[in-house]
């Protein structure tokens, strides 16, 4: 399938589906190839504008479970009462501590789809999302349970391994991947991480 096919495909299916991005699919295919949820789970979804992986999330966790979406983007409201909407810049020094607040308990799972504007300046744009990825792990330091789990889109190239060592340091167990949805053009790789130390890396 050529690349403008797939962008089409994937594209159209989720209007079809009802997803409000076609990224919905790259979450959808991470939590089924590596049972990121379980129904009832407490979930924080960082960068969710404009709230596809919201949708795939509550659909995993349920009515039981509970779904916050963080984004500095407006995100339009869901109907569900167990998704809350908080507009916050996730690099900003006081937003772990407002996210916690914003849970019923600790989070069992951390998403990061966080990206920059991509500024076409190859190792700018490697270092944004390496600051981002930075980020997303001091919120994972706050709200995340021991031994919950966590997927951070992260992008190949220079401040990577020192990005993704970060990760390491935190997780029991962390693999790379490229879901089907992802654009061929696109460096991003997702980083699926198990089993959090609980802040001690």
């Amino acid at each position: 399938m050529t690349e403008k096919r797939r962008k089409d495909h994937f594209y159209f299916l989720a209007r079809r589906l009802g997803y409000r991005s076609r990224a919905a699919f790259k979450l959808k295919e991470l939590a089924d190839r590596f049972r990121i949820f379980r129904r009832g789970a407490v979930v924080v979804d960082l960068g969710a504008a404009p709230g596809g992986w919201i949708q795939v999330a509550r659909e995993h966790v349920g009515q039981d479970g509970f779904v916050l979406g963080v984004d500095l983007n407006p995100i339009k409201p869901f109907p569900w009462s167990n998704v809350k909407l908080l507009r916050l810049d996730v690099t900003s020094p006081g937003a772990p501590q407002l996210i916690l607040e914003a849970l019923p308990r600790k989070a069992d799972v951390v998403l990061s789809d966080l990206s920059p504007k991509v500024s076409g300046v190859w190792e700018l744009d490697v270092a944004r999302q390496a600051s981002l990825v930075e980020s997303a792990l001091k919120v994972i330091d706050e709200v995340l349970k021991p031994r919950g789990s966590a997927v951070l889109k992260m992008f190949q190239g220079y401040s990577f391994q020192e990005a993704f060592k970060e990760v390491k340091g935190r997780f029991e167990s962390v693999k790379l991947t490229r879901p089907r949805a992802s654009r061929s053009s696109s460096a991003e790789i997702y980083a699926v991480a198990l089993l959090f130390k609980g802040g001690e890396g």
